[in-house]
């Protein structure tokens, strides 16, 4: 079977990383930050030159992201079990300089294992119909419901930041993927 798998916030802490990154460069209280829950659309539009934080920090966050817990465990006896594991990510030059070596290396770095990885993936559900994804792990409802509505089955990795979409089945661990998998396509 060939898994579909976002990196950000699906396999990595970025958003917990992102967030006191953000509070200590523009002076404001973390706690009240992480109570606001901004998505990453609110940032956008509400940090005064988001855009030059994002240039200079994203590249440097993306090195020393933490993993989500058993990320590697799993996805490691997944591709015992024979699975393919291909990266499907939005990483782009404009925000991560070259996302693919950036990516590349972090997943290499954190043993990690994958068989192809694919950047600045703006359609991620023509990607996954182009890959022959047959099951897609994201964190971001959009991208989530247009590889479902693709025909392909997809899990969402719940966040604290993205609300429920009764359309799209979540899950809160990675042993919870696991299991998933083990069920789905056993």
């Amino acid at each position: 079977m060939n898994i579909g798998i976002d990196i950000d916030d699906t396999i990595t802490c970025t958003y917990e990383t992102l967030l006191p990154m953000i509070a200590f460069n523009y002076g404001m209280d973390l706690k009240k930050l992480f109570l606001q829950k901004p998505t990453y659309k609110m940032l956008h539009s509400i940090l005064p030159n988001y855009e030059n934080f994002v240039l200079q920090n994203f590249s440097t966050m993306a090195k020393i992201v933490p993993l989500k817990p058993n990320v590697v465990n799993v996805l490691t006896r997944l591709k015992d079990q024979g699975h393919r594991i291909i990266f499907i990510t939005s990483r782009n030059n404009l925000e991560y300089g070259d996302p693919y070596k950036l990516s590349y290396n972090y997943l290499k770095m954190n043993n990690i294992p994958f068989d192809k990885l694919i950047v600045n993936v703006k359609d991620k559900a023509k990607e996954c119909v182009m890959e022959g994804i047959d099951l897609f792990i994201d964190d971001n409802t959009k991208h989530c419901k247009a590889v479902l509505k693709s025909g392909i089955p997809t899990l969402q990795f719940a966040n604290s930041f993205v609300s429920e979409n009764s359309k799209v089945k979540r899950v809160n661990s990675w042993d919870e993927i696991y299991q998933k998998v083990q069920e789905m396509y056993a």
